[in-house]
Order: C-alpha cells, then structure tokens, then sequence
C-alpha cells in the first residue's frame, strides 16, 4: 500500500496539523506501507486559471509550469492519498485549496453518470481502482462542531464510485499539541493516532474505539478558551488592550517599578515567610498546606533568572486557604494570605492540588480536564516543572506527574500479557473449581486445593510485580476460607459450592464500584495510555459493564440455588445458567465499543 500524505499547513513540519499527521503515518508503516509526506508550504503551486487549456488544447496537462507536475502522477499512484489541514475559515487552508483546484488534469471533461449522479471520470487508469481519502484537521477553537463544513466538503469531493472517504481525525484545540509542557500528558491522542493509520493498513479502516479515542476533546472548551485568552492576552502589547467585554485588560509590562513590585495597586495581606519542607524523600506531603508552601523548598534559581512574580493560590474543598509564592532576586518564599495584583492565580480544590503534589494525577493531565483552573501569565504556569525542580523533596506539584509506582509495575515480570488477557488468568482458579466440583467420589480438597494454589500463585506474581486486583486477591481468600471451613467439618462449601463462588464472584465485580476503578478498568487499561485511565467516559463505560457481569454472577447463584432445591431439575439449572453467559460475552463484546462512541 502506496500512502501520500498532504501537508496544507503554512507552517509545514512545524505544524500541529504534522503533529497528528506523522504519528498516523508512523502507524502505517509499522503495517507495513509505504508513505511520503508532501509539504505544500515548501513548493511552488500557482492558483487554478479556470482556463480549461489541461481539458482541450494541451489534454492532461496545466498551462503553469510548477511543483504540480510532479504530483499529480504520485496522486494516481496513491491507494491512499491524506489530506491534512488546518481549518481556515472552516474548511482548507488556501494552500491545500490550490492543490485541490490544480488536480483538474487528472479528470475527463466529460461528465458521466456514475453511482447515481453524475461526475468527472479519471482520464487515466494507471493507478489503483479504487482510492481511500483520508481527512487530517486540527482547529483553534475547542469545539468539533466548527469542522462540518470541511466533512462536507470532502465528502463531496470523494462522493463517486472510483473513492471513499475513509476517515477522518479531526482534533479540536490543536495547538494544544504543540504545548512542550503539556506534551506527556497528551501522549495518548499520538498514540491514536498512530494506531489509527496501523488500523487503516492492516483493516482498511479505523476501530470504533480508536476512533473514539480521537474525538476524544484534548480539553475542555471552557479550560482551552481560558488558556488561549491568557496566551492572547501577552502577545497584545504594552498598552491597554479592549477585551471581549470592552474592558481594558493591562499588557504583563503595565506595572512598572514600586508598582509591579507590590503587584499592582493596592494593599497586601501576607504572613510572614513560612519555611516548610516539601516532605520527605519518597513521601509526599500530607495536607495541601504542606504541598504548595513546600514548592518553595525545591525552587530552582538557577530556571528562574531575573523572573519576579507572585503565584496565588486560592484553594477551596476540605482545606480552604490562600497562599502565594513569591519570587524575587533568585529565591522563593512562602507565604499566606493574598496579594492585590498576582501574576498568576491558581485556583483548585485542596484534594485536586495535592493529588497532584503526591504524583498521584498529572498536573498537565487535571488542568486539560479543568479539575482547576488559572488567571494571569499562563507563560508561568508551564515554567513550573523547571522553577520547582530543585534537588531535594519530591517533585514540584505541576510537574509531569508519571504514574503511581503500581501502575508503572504493571508492565514488569517476566509475563507480559496485554490487556484483558490478565483477566482470564484470574479465572483459572475458578475454571479449576468448577471443573471438579461435581465429579463423583473425587475430594473436596482437589476442588478447593488446586484453586487455592493456583490463585495464591497468581496473587503473589501480581504483587512481585505490581499491584493486585480485587479480583486476583479475593479469589485465594474465598478457596482459603472454604479450605477453612471444610477442614473444621463444615460441609457447607462442599454442598453449595457453585452457589457461594457466584455470590463471592458478585460480590467482587459489585464491590469495585466503590473503588478507584471498576474491576474490568483495572484490566482493560493496559490497552490504552495512562492518560485516559482517569477519563469520565472510560470510567463510565467499565463501570457499566462491571456492574452487568456483577448481575449476571447474582442472578448465577440465584439458578444454582434453584437446581438444589429441585435436584430432579439440576441439569436444566446448570445450562440455563450458562447459557447466561452468551449474551453477558456478546453485550460485553458490543458495549465496549459502541459506548465510548457514542458518548
């Protein structure tokens, strides 16, 4: 498979538009393709004349003399031609418009009827019978909506039976991607992109859940608006600039002298300086108090130069307060109380700042998500991974925060298994179990011993290597405790086996609702970046499925119940219980992916 990639941006290799494109492209020849990236802001294409000179008097071929020569035979060549684009205007940008224009050579004249309308039809047949096109867009504003002319467009333009309009990544608030501060914590949506043109080679298409994954909002709208008005807001001048409001909003040089120094007009309340240490090595510290005075502990002069600026933070939820970092002369100091005019405001819940300061949530990551926001230099805001870098304590709160250690484990040992896979190791104890329960004569320890064995031995893996699951670690639990109870005389377990493994099976899948994560998340996460882990619709979407198969286990011992109380009838009982499980893998195989599109 030939792809030819169109880069439309003006800033070419430098473009946010790239920064989607080549990850695609990277995906794609993993696959195994062959692609060629075409930057149209490094040659010369002159606009279309509408003289028709490439229809009747030099067939084929266009009066102007230029960079299209050349493409228009990789055009018929391509199986898959990649149009990428920022949106100007709410469609192309005028370079990729003259490329689209200047394709005239490549149509007949004459107009046929084809697939129900009429259209051009190729002058030539050197080129593959059939042409994916795909659609690349990445736009300032936070919504998808502003891209529905430009889907309409190309929709048009690849409506006749020679191509198909393929897909379309399509990435609202794209200059996000070229924020170096927010780089990791959106490292999700390039690897998205990446296996979407993986996707494209080896399927033809992109996966519904990959693609959902791309209209996936980086932000959002009210986070993104907010960042980029701060960003507009210091490029305008050293003057009183009108804002959207008609208020005047003062340039970062307005204040100057005693002024600035005080931060603007007005009176201060501050305490004196507070000296906090951020906490001990490898803890973090204890209340949000501790984590915003302790940045002042691990300050780097040496990033800050001759910056001066006072940082408010102004934090509400269980430990209300206000505190200001102020920096002057190379040093940071600690205080609380408010200044009249900050250079930056940081407004958060207590429990969202010190989540952050604990590296338990990515700073980058929660402000994208608005779990806080911030008024003033938002220049600054992605300074703090370099001006609280210092040696000593834990990193500075804004930082890329990486995951949990357990989290980063997952992937250790010996055993790489991906995804859901894990899952159907954690029910080997259990298959084991059901597996010998019933055979006659044999020993109750077979039936509770192995499964016990077995799950302990999973269980210990697990927490060698990262951090087990509800479900890994209550599994040894139950066959220990019905080892117990067999082992004292109790025939209990030995006589409602089947009944009591489904309730505890409900009773594990139900009780991770409670959790950080539904128990199917803290499997089905391996699949995706970390980054999505904490994401509502991923959230949601595991939760929903976890709580059907937590039903489906009740409802399970419900019909296991029925077959000894009708032990005539025991053999019906047991294959409609089964049977259960059809439908439970068919919604499971379903919901995963139609839900995440859908919302």
């Amino acid at each position: 498979m030939y792809i030819l990639a169109i880069n439309g941006s003006p800033r070419g290799r430098r473009s946010n538009t790239d920064r989607i494109l080549q990850p695609f492209l990277e995906g794609a020849r993993a696959a195994g393709a062959e692609t060629e990236t075409v930057y149209l802001a490094d040659l010369k294409i002159n606009p279309c004349l509408g003289c028709f000179s490439c229809w009747t008097k030099t067939p084929g071929v266009c009066v102007h003399k230029d960079d299209m020569i050349n493409l228009l035979p990789k055009l018929r060549r391509a199986d898959v031609v990649v149009y990428a684009t920022p949106l100007y205007v709410f469609t192309v940008s005028g370079l990729m418009k003259d490329f689209m224009d200047r394709q005239l050579p490549n149509l007949d004249p004459r107009i046929v009827q084809r697939g129900g309308h009429y259209i051009h039809p190729s002058r030539y047949s050197d080129g593959p019978p059939f042409q994916k096109i795909i659609l690349i867009s990445n736009c300032g504003f936070p919504e998808r909506h502003h891209f529905s002319a430009l889907v309409e467009t190309f929709r048009r333009f690849a409506d006749n039976p020679d191509t198909e309009l393929a897909a379309t990544i399509l990435c609202a608030g794209g200059e996000l991607l070229a924020q170096e501060a927010l780089r990791e914590a959106l490292q999700w949506y390039s690897d998205a992109a990446r296996r979407a043109g993986e996707e494209l080679v080896r399927y033809g298409h992109i996966l519904p859940e990959t693609q959902a994954l791309l209209d996936t909002p980086l932000a959002e709208p009210e986070v993104y608006a907010s960042m980029a008005n701060l960003w507009w807001d210091s490029q305008v001048g050293p003057h009183l600039t009108p804002g959207p409001s008609g208020r005047p909003l003062p340039s970062p040089d307005f204040w100057s002298g005693e002024e600035r120094e005080l931060g603007g007009r007005g009176e201060d309340s501050l305490s004196p300086t507070i000296v906090l240490p951020a906490g001990e090595p490898g803890q973090g510290p204890r209340t949000c108090r501790e984590a915003v005075l302790g940045m002042a502990a691990v300050f780097n002069p040496a990033a800050a130069g001759d910056l001066r600026a006072d940082i408010q933070f102004v934090v509400t939820g269980d430990e209300p307060g206000n505190y200001v970092l102020r920096i002057r002369d190379g040093r940071c100091t600690a205080h609380e109380g408010t200044v009249s005019q900050p250079t930056m405001t940081i407004y958060t819940p207590s429990e969202v700042w010190l989540k952050i300061a604990r590296n338990e949530l990515s700073g980058q990551a929660a402000y994208v998500k608005g779990l806080y926001r911030v008024e003033g230099d938002f220049g600054l805001l992605l300074r703090f991974s370099t001006l609280f870098s210092g040696p000593e304590g834990p990193k500075a709160p804004s930082q890329p925060a990486t995951a949990p250690p357990e989290e980063e484990a997952i992937q250790r040992g010996p055993i790489r298994l991906p995804g859901m896979a894990w899952l159907t190791v954690a029910f080997i104890p259990w298959i084991a179990h059901w597996a010998t329960m019933d055979i006659p004569g044999l020993s109750p320890w077979v039936s509770l011993g192995i499964p016990l064995l077995v799950g302990t031995l999973i269980w210990g893996y697990r927490r060698l290597f990262a951090r087990p699951t509800w479900m890994e670690t209550g599994t040894p639990l139950y066959f220990a405790l019905a080892g117990l109870a067999t082992f004292l005389g109790s025939p209990f377990f030995a006589d409602y086996g089947d009944v009591l493994g489904y309730l505890a099976l409900a009773g594990i899948w139900l009780g991770t609702l409670a959790a950080e994560r539904p128990l199917t998340a803290e499997y089905s996460k391996w699949s995706y970046p970390p980054a999505l882990w904490s994401l509502p619709i991923f959230l949601r979407t595991n939760a929903i499925i976890t709580t059907v198969w937590g039903w489906v286990y009740l409802l399970m011992a419900v019909l296991a119940l029925a077959g000894h109380a009708r032990p005539e009838q025991a053999l019906l009982w047991m294959v409609v219980r089964n049977l259960l499980l059809v439908p439970a893998f068919a919604f499971t195989a379903w919901f995963q992916k139609w839900y995440p599109a859908r919302g």
